[in-house]
Parts: structure tokens; sequence; C-alpha cells
């Protein structure tokens, strides 16, 4: 199954759009992505979880405006060894577990989707990790998927499934592969 995104209700261009770290600014209450678990975390959670430095959150705005039109969540985190592929469990194989950067969420409205807001918020996202690769050593960009939507969304980006038989799959992405494509770009 391939990612088929819908026609977009309201045309954006890329260029105009801003992201930016969450503030008390920030205006999440019209957010409505159509995902249930990814609107409550943006309305009811990110405040407090950025305010304890839980969660760092980017969010994208149109100009002289708000109102999130999308956003992302990164964390630091780790993984299980024993979950990765065969092929990549030799770069960690004398440790336990994996450090991470892990994307929480990646949420786009309803009304703003099928622009490539999510695919341009990724990418800010794989810079922001690069940054973070600068001053700490980690393994892998590393996310969960919602649905098999979102799975074949993430898998055409790149990243890779690494706890089979789920509907929800981890996926990954390695830091060395990400900052050539970075790099790149």
């Amino acid at each position: 199954m391939s990612y088929r995104p819908r026609r977009p209700r309201i045309k954006i261009s890329l260029e105009e759009v801003d992201i930016l770290p969450f503030d008390d600014r920030t205006v999440v209450n019209r957010f409505s992505s159509g995902r249930r678990p990814i609107d409550q975390f943006l309305k009811n959670k990110a405040k407090k979880a950025v305010r304890r430095r839980e969660f760092q959150i980017f969010c994208a705005y149109l100009p002289a405006s708000f109102n999130v039109i999308g956003y992302y969540a990164l964390q630091l985190g780790s993984d299980s060894v024993r979950e990765l592929p065969a092929n990549q469990s030799n770069y960690v194989a004398n440790y336990v577990a994996f450090p991470a950067v892990h994307l929480s969420y990646l949420g786009v409205h309803e009304d703003y989707q099928a622009n490539g807001l999510g695919k341009h918020m990724l990418m800010d996202a794989f810079t922001n990790v690069c940054k973070i690769a600068d001053y700490a050593g980690f393994y892998a960009l590393t996310l969960q998927s919602l649905d098999a939507e979102s799975t074949s969304f993430y898998s055409e980006l790149g990243f890779t499934p690494y706890s089979h038989g789920l509907e929800s799959p981890k996926m990954l992405y390695p830091i060395q592969t990400l900052i050539a494509l970075v790099r790149e770009s």
C-alpha cells in the first residue's frame, strides 16, 4: 500500500511557512489533524511537556499568525538492541539499548494536508536532529507509526521498520544516513 495524499483544502506556499519552537504565543485550540492522539497531545499536554523539558515541540505557522497548522515533537530516549534488524545490530552489538532521538509526534492540520507540509516539517526535524548529533552521540532518529497510512508515509521517506508484526511498527533512520541526506539538500 502506498501513501496517497488527499487534495489540500487550503493551498499554501511552503516558503511562507515559519517553523518555530512552541511558546506562550502558540494557539493550539483550532488545531485538528483528524488523528485524535496527535490533536490531544498538542491541545492538552504540549505546554506542560515543553515547560518540563520532556519534549521540544516545533510548530508551523503562516505569516502574522500563531495558529498552529502543523507541529512535531522530539524527545531523547533509547530502545532495545534486540529489536534491531540483523544487518544493523552489529553497530551496537555490545549494548543492551541504543541511544536515539525520538520523533514522538508529527501532525498537519486537516485544512493544510497534501501541500507537502508534513515532509517540509520532517526535513526541519532532520536538520534539528543533525544539530543534536553535533553535541551528543546517538544511533538513530526513531518513531512509532500510528497506522498503516503513516507507516507507508515514513517508509517512502527512508525510515525502516524495526519492530515487525505490528500494525504500528517502530521505525528508524540511522543518524549517519540522516546526516548525509541533510548535507545533500
